[in-house]
């Protein structure tokens, strides 16, 4: 009798799932809250919201007149459902008045129906009620989700799911007790697809973030642009001429006992370097892309580059080096300071790129000549300021003092200092202090002092040292 009871039961509710299908347009079928207007579907419902101003003003969003055509399109369909299922579980008697008054399924034709349904070996007793609440979610066209792909062939638990599981109307709340089905359990029903609960519409809040392509920027005025250079042109000189007051103070006072301490350091390079920003600050503007080539032309008309390197890093440079070792670590951030600036000026301003590059080359060899502890530190910042004087050179070959640099560099090899030095004084802008320069190459081998050389190199250099000193 049990099982002519659970094959009338299946019967019944197969023909209502092929019910649902033929009952799926009528059951979206609804009247306008407003104007009770019959709408048929979604597209005949969001062209009764554009014609009228009353609706377009309280649906305003698309997405507005989607949840309005879902709220109303799917209130009757769940209903309906739930009245049939009512109806089914009256005509086979599976059912029972309990003391509260709620119906409730009974537990031995639950367990038996839980036995005969389970897609696979490790199956979870949600998925009766999930399978029912995919049943009623389908009727909507327009707001189908993807199912899921569980690749392990189980429904995973959520918090959600045991909260509905409870709480759901006309639905079947599974026992959790239900043993492991066998293989004569699984041939009897057909497995069906396990779909997720549909997610919630977007809605048109705070929390949605929009892309935006870049920040938006205003256009600055020729005026605008001009009082800005303007501005940053007077507090520069200010910081300048109290550099220049602070440096020559400081390089006149020979008396030893006049050390600074390091508070005194630290704010000798806070003002370098206040000085090194307002440059930076007036280069930016001055080349801005919309100054006029009146502007454009200010920093070399006033000669900026030259007055912020003489000004701000060379002065006093030669004044840390005056004070060493005492001034060691204070030269040394001061040194890597001015390097950073002199590197983003080098990509920033493009303008005075040789003029960038042959301070570099500079700073490279002040950090190089103050190096005794480390000779591989010694031998980096060789590299590093050889590579911006050789490529100053690529730029400027007519330019001896380059070569001049590169010459000093080069030592101890006598034959490349010796190649350079003469370069830097046969070049069409001879470079007159390579005079002095090469005779401290010369003179150690004129003298017939001992040297590091080889024969045939200390015969080399000698032959030209008297053709050029024209000593004997």
């Amino acid at each position: 009798m049990a099982g002519i009871t659970d094959k009338w039961v299946r019967h019944l509710r197969t023909r209502d799932r092929q019910g649902q299908g033929q009952d799926k347009t009528k059951s979206q079928s609804f009247k306008c809250e407003i104007c009770n207007t019959e709408i048929k579907n979604i597209d005949a419902w969001r062209e009764h919201v554009q014609i009228d101003p009353d609706h377009r003003d309280k649906w305003s969003t698309p997405q507005a007149v989607q949840d309005s055509y879902v709220k109303s399109s799917n209130g009757p369909s769940s209903q309906e459902s739930i009245n049939r299922k009512r109806k089914i579980d009256a005509d086979t008697g599976n059912t029972d008045q309990a003391t509260s008054g709620d119906v409730v399924e009974d537990t031995d034709t639950d367990s038996h129906q839980a036995k005969r349904r389970s897609p696979t070996p490790n199956d979870n007793p949600l998925v009766a009620v999930n399978r029912s609440r995919a049943r009623n979610d389908s009727r909507n066209d327009f707001d189908q989700v993807r199912p899921h792909k569980n690749t392990s062939g189980r429904q995973l638990w959520t918090s959600e799911d045991g909260i509905q599981a409870k709480t759901s109307q006309g639905q079947r709340a599974v026992p959790h007790g239900s043993s492991r089905q066998g293989p004569s359990a699984k041939a009897n029903r057909p497995t069906q697809p396990i779909t997720q609960p549909p997610r919630p519409a977007p809605t048109d809040d705070d929390s949605t973030s929009k892309m935006m392509r870049q920040p938006e920027t205003r256009p600055i005025s020729q005026d605008q642009l001009v009082a800005e250079v303007k501005g940053i042109y007077a507090g520069l000189v200010m910081v300048e001429t109290k550099c220049i007051e602070v440096d020559n103070t400081q390089s006149s006072n020979t008396d030893a006992n006049s050390k600074l301490n390091n508070e005194q350091w630290q704010a000798l390079i806070a003002l370098h370097r206040t000085l090194l920003h307002e440059h930076h600050d007036f280069f930016l503007a001055s080349q801005h892309p919309s100054a006029s080539p009146a502007l454009r032309s200010l920093a070399s008309k006033y000669a900026m580059p030259a007055r912020m390197w003489r000004h701000g890093i060379h002065s006093f440079l030669e004044l840390l080096r005056y004070r060493l070792p005492a001034s060691l670590e204070h030269m040394l951030t001061f040194l890597y300071l001015a390097y950073s600036m002199m590197a983003l000026l080098y990509e920033t301003v493009p303008a005075f790129e040789d003029t960038w590059i042959e301070c570099l080359g500079d700073l490279g060899r002040y950090r190089m000549a103050i190096e005794d502890d480390d000779i591989r530190d010694r031998e980096v910042w060789t590299g590093v300021s050889r590579h911006w004087y050789s490529k100053a050179s690529d730029k400027s070959p007519t330019t001896g003092r380059l070569y001049h640099h590169l010459a000093i560099l080069a030592r101890p090899n006598a034959l490349q200092q010796l190649y350079y030095y003469a370069k830097s004084l046969c070049v069409p802008i001879p470079f007159s202090s390579a005079r002095e320069s090469i005779m401290t190459l010369f003179d150690p081998v004129l003298s017939n002092s001992p040297t590091r050389l080889a024969p045939v190199d200390a015969d080399f250099v000698r032959s030209h040292g008297i053709l050029f000193s024209k000593k004997s």
